[in-house]
């Protein structure tokens, strides 16, 4: 739903008069107050991980510092909300015109190795050699601290960094190219083998590389496997829309009925990439793996009941009802529903819920709905976490319905989520999501070939138990 309005929304900024030439100052600081109007009045959660004071400072200094800019340049400005927010389904969004003309970018990917970065693919035909490589520097700059300057604009969930690592990651070449120019070439500082090398490779045009949305599996399903008498459950996306042509609820009976039947021991539950979607998805998979009855939200509410036309931009998009149930005003000054909330009912156990050896696989890009998958059977049953800390924070959201707005000026696009989600755990709030048990990720020679190396770990470790719940 989300992600079509945002599509919607990009064509109807698409048919305005895009602009790449600088904007007034005068009216880049209407944008930035139209958008501090409306995250105040809609964002639930915009305080959570800063105060209002932090917030209203950051906003009077941006617009004190604000001089004439492009788009782009208004763009990283806004963008820096993202380390200051830190929600995780609050976001920006500039449309590719905006970007300039003929954007060229490094022909690189990268992963991140401990704490050194390797090149992980080229995305030309040039010097296949220097895949697998370390990279030193970028045009003289060290990576290091082209990383930490680009991840301060990346979306994260509180103080996690798993998640805006795995997105930065994954668009790294495009970012750099936007931060430090566009350039016909690219000089590189590589290690091989401990002797340091140059390389100077050509730049490919932005459109050689996919979406950032292609990496999670919001369009995946569930899959069910037996693999040497371990079960194997890989749910790639919460989302009802892809689990239902899965047969998704089907086929959760039949698998758990089968493992109940030959008696498997152990059962792996994989929500690796993993970008979340509906509570009653997860909840159906909770009910075969928690033996007592549960409740999944322990509080669902918002700061609104109705849209306030009068500072929502003319180019925007948004339910005309801010929400599907009836809202009363709490004491606090949320507004709450009691009766049909997502998530607020109570689930029993189903019949042949699975009592044994049981992990989670998760990792920075297990996010949302999943993340909150992560945290339930943290909280309330034994299981083996292994991979990295799951994106998604393990106490609260603000997610749900988002008001997608297309700021009138600079035409960026910025979607504000607006109900905010706690989950029916006992974890404190410490800006963090799921920390795993073992905390294990792919190596890069794992990455070139291919190799699942996480799982790989998991399988082993099961063998190694023999039968026994591994304890660390």
């Amino acid at each position: 739903m989300k992600q079509l309005r945002i599509v919607l929304l990009g064509i109807m900024i698409s048919n305005i008069l895009l602009s790449q030439e600088k904007i007034d100052k005068e009216l880049l600081k209407k944008d930035l107050d139209v958008l501090k109007a409306n995250l105040e009045a809609y964002h639930t959660g915009l305080y959570t991980y800063t105060s209002k004071e932090e917030f209203d400072q950051w906003y009077l200094e941006t617009k004190k510092q604000l001089e004439d800019t492009t788009p782009l340049g208004f763009y990283k400005k806004i963008t820096e909300l993202n380390t200051l927010i830190k929600n995780g389904h609050t976001f920006f969004h500039i449309n590719p015109e905006q970007r300039g003309k003929n954007v060229l970018m490094p022909p690189i990917t990268i992963y991140k190795d401990q704490e050194r970065f390797y090149i992980k693919s080229i995305l030309n035909s040039e010097k296949p050699e220097i895949i697998g490589k370390q990279i030193i520097a970028i045009n003289a700059i060290p990576i290091g601290d082209i990383f930490t300057t680009l991840l301060r604009y990346e979306e994260r969930d509180g103080e996690n960094l798993t998640q805006p690592t795995e997105e930065l990651l994954y668009s790294f070449a495009r970012k750099f190219a936007l931060e430090y120019g566009n350039h016909s070439k690219t000089h590189l500082d590589i290690k091989d083998q401990q002797i340091s090398k140059k390389v100077i490779i050509s730049n490919i045009p932005f459109e050689k590389v996919t979406n950032k949305t292609d990496a999670l599996n919001d369009n995946g399903g569930a899959k069910f496997v037996i693999k040497d008498t371990v079960g194997i459950v890989t749910v790639e996306t919460f989302r009802e829309e892809p689990l239902k042509r899965d047969k998704y609820r089907a086929s959760l009976k039949t698998f758990f009925k089968k493992i109940k039947n030959q008696q498997i021991k152990h059962l792996i539950i994989d929500v690796r990439n993993n970008g979340g979607g509906d509570s009653e998805s997860v909840e159906e998979l909770i009910s075969y793996l928690y033996d007592k009855p549960f409740t999944y939200y322990k509080d669902v509410y918002q700061q609104h009941k109705k849209w306030d036309s009068s500072i929502i931009p003319e180019v925007s998009s948004y339910p005309k009802n801010m929400s599907s149930w009836t809202l009363k005003k709490g004491a606090d000054g949320y507004y709450r529903a009691f009766i049909g909330v997502d998530g607020m009912s109570n689930n029993k156990p189903k019949k042949d819920t699975y009592k044994e050896n049981l992990y989670i696989l998760i990792n920075g890009s297990t996010l949302s709905a999943a993340a909150e998958f992560a945290s339930f059977i943290k909280n309330y049953r034994k299981a083996t976490f292994i991979g990295d800390e799951a994106g998604g924070n393990k106490v609260q959201n603000t997610s749900g319905y988002s008001l997608i707005i297309g700021l009138p000026n600079s035409k960026i696009i910025a979607a504000i989520p607006i109900i905010l989600w706690k989950m029916n755990v006992e974890f404190k709030n410490d800006g963090h999501g799921v920390i795993p048990d073992y905390s294990v990720s792919n190596t890069i020679e794992d990455e070139i070939n291919s190799r699942d190396g996480v799982m790989e770990f998991t399988l082993d470790l099961i063998r190694k138990t023999k039968g026994r719940h591994p304890s660390k």
